[in-house]
């Protein structure tokens, strides 16, 4: 009989893509290790339809914490018996604003997070990966991609541009304990991103002393916004496919799995157009090019 499989996801919450990662291994009798940095997140989740194919555990998990991941290791080994097929590196902090207006604290946090969240999960994780030969989804981002360059994104893109590359190097680190490290780039996605950014609901505003001033309308509605809402892809369809592609029997090597809306063409406009072409679209985008007209007169 085969041993039970396991999954733990981090950053889970009703809405997100955590959650779609969950029901997509609930659909396949995968049980899963549920965490998050906020108890409160877990307990809306709808896992009642899988109880009879397969369990969940909802644990709390701060990825900045080394004493709370320890914690957590702890716990993960004593349920699962020392073993863990697929750990998703899933929880994400959202900070768009201009790179002069950047709020050095928030950008920090963003890199602990979205950076070394995942670096040091996959450290205190790897035993169990090991036993299991298990497999690493990492969630990177359309914005994360060389020359993506959407103004006003610069930490955000930076810190999932870090883990585009830090997943290549775990990818050949890795390949000797025969442990599969899957990049998931993802387009526009219909989840809870844009409303988590807003600290507490509230929009997302330039500082008042801001050299942008004079666009600020916009980029205050660029910062807001999100394709997601009407063009986004379904999150649980998402995860689905990209479950399906990095399972470890799947007849060829997984290395990225791009999905959501755009998510295809803008890696491959980018992959192809000049540098030069790239630039000038995300200035007009950004109305860059307005205010330096506005600038000179």
């Amino acid at each position: 009989m085969a041993p039970k499989r396991y999954a733990l996801i981090t950053g889970v919450a009703s809405g997100g893509m955590g959650e779609g990662h969950m029901k997509a291994l609930l659909d396949r009798g995968i049980n899963v290790v549920a965490t998050s940095i906020d108890m409160k997140l877990l307990e809306s989740l709808d896992t009642d339809s899988y109880k009879d194919s397969a369990m969940v555990y909802r644990l709390e998990l701060d990825v900045t914490s080394q004493a709370s991941i320890a914690t957590t290791v702890k716990k993960v080994t004593e349920i699962t018996g020392k073993r863990l097929d697929f750990l998703i590196n899933n929880a994400g902090y959202g900070y768009y604003m201009p790179l002069l207006d950047v709020d050095l604290a928030k950008a920090k946090r963003q890199y602990e997070v979205n950076v070394w969240g995942v670096l040091a999960v996959t450290q205190a994780f790897f035993p169990l990966l090991r036993i299991a030969k298990g497999v690493i989804i990492n969630q990177s981002s359309m914005a994360g991609i060389q020359g993506f360059n959407r103004p006003y994104m610069g930490i955000y893109s930076s810190s999932k541009a870090a883990v585009y590359s830090l997943s290549d190097y775990l990818r050949v680190e890795l390949a000797p304990f025969d442990i599969k490290v899957v990049t998931l780039v993802t387009g526009a996605v219909k989840t809870e991103f844009y409303n988590n950014i807003k600290e507490g609901g509230k929009a997302v505003n330039l500082p008042p002393n801001s050299p942008y001033d004079p666009i600020r309308k916009h980029i205050e509605t660029m910062m807001n916004g999100s394709l997601a809402g009407t063009k986004g892809h379904d999150r649980l369809q998402v995860t689905r496919s990209t479950l399906a592609s990095a399972l470890p029997y799947s007849w060829f090597s997984t290395r990225y799995v791009r999905r959501g809306f755009g998510a295809f063409r803008i890696w491959l406009m980018h992959l192809l157009l000049p540098v030069w072409l790239i630039d000038r679209w995300a200035r007009q985008a950004g109305s860059l090019d307005k205010l330096k007209r506005m600038l000179a007169t």
